[in-house]
């Protein structure tokens, strides 16, 4: 048996979508269907989200119930437009590369995955063109009939589900089907693991990204947020282990803090990276 650790090249950064790399996303859906956002947030989402409901269904059930008495339909060109014209965050679409950069510069050996999973809708910010440049894309689903109308909810990532997509992600574990990712909390070597888990970064904005950011930390991996409004939009509600390793405004431009911060975040795992390939135990 090897005296070192196994070997791992490959790096995963997962982001959250609506705040993290470009605006809310179903925001503009709701005004791409001609409503006024702050309306439908005070008289249609948020009552209820006060009655029970989960965030991402009253989301949907909110514009639903405001399209119903005016016989509208939220159709399958709306939701992409929707999902196009969602203003993005300065450079998000470039930075993948310009990070793979960073790290071959460590070492050329290291690989980086991007990912995207948030617990928004798929259909909408799949549109988006800082989507395309994702190597795997993870979202709640809506489901469409025959005619591209759509129905109803499909599939919904919730926020504590992010932990398992994370898992699954690392394990190598499918995460197609209807009740996929499952089996996340089975045992694998080290050796057999996709990504090492002290080699992914998670990066998020809000209240939904705290239970991933915690998984990742408590994996010796980077938890970074994304600041609204010069704060953390879920401090009130972080508990001290969900605390990220930094903070830093949108915008993904070089010498910008948070690409600077992405940045070190990279060289730190590909440096471990470099280190555990030259002490293998030949």
């Amino acid at each position: 048996m090897p005296a070192t650790h196994p070997f791992h090249s490959r790096i995963l950064l997962a982001f959250d979508f609506d705040w993290t790399l470009a605006e809310d996303s179903f925001e503009r859906l709701v005004a791409v269907m001609g409503f006024d956002v702050e309306d439908w947030k005070a008289n249609h989402y948020h009552p209820l989200g006060d009655a029970g409901w989960d965030d991402i269904l009253a989301k949907f059930e909110g514009l639903r119930r405001l399209c119903e008495p005016r016989g509208r339909t939220i159709t399958r060109d709306a939701v992409e437009e929707a999902g196009r014209t969602t203003k993005g965050f300065a450079a998000a679409e470039t930075m993948p590369e310009r990070l793979r950069a960073v790290a071959r510069a460590v070492d050329p050996t290291v690989t980086l995955e991007f990912a995207i999973v948030s617990s928004g809708y798929l259909d909408v910010f799949g549109a988006h063109p800082v989507a395309g440049v994702f190597d795997r894309r993870y979202g709640s689903a809506f489901d469409f009939d025959d005619e591209g109308v759509v129905r109803g909810v499909k599939k919904m990532i919730s926020h504590p589900e992010k932990v398992r997509y994370l898992e699954a992600l690392a394990k190598g574990i499918d995460v197609g089907g209807s009740n996929a990712p499952s089996r996340t909390e089975a045992e694998l070597p080290e050796d057999e693991l996709r990504v090492a888990f002290d080699q992914m970064i998670y990066v998020g904005d809000g209240a939904s990204d705290l239970q991933a950011f915690g998984f990742v930390r408590d994996n010796s991996g980077f938890a970074i947020a994304v600041a609204r409004d010069g704060g953390f939009s879920a401090e009130g509600e972080m508990l001290s282990a969900q605390r990220p390793d930094a903070l830093a405004p949108a915008g993904y431009e070089d010498g910008s803090p948070l690409f600077e911060i992405l940045a070190h975040a990279v060289r730190s795992h590909a440096a471990r990276i470099a280190l555990r390939r030259l002490g293998q135990d030949r």
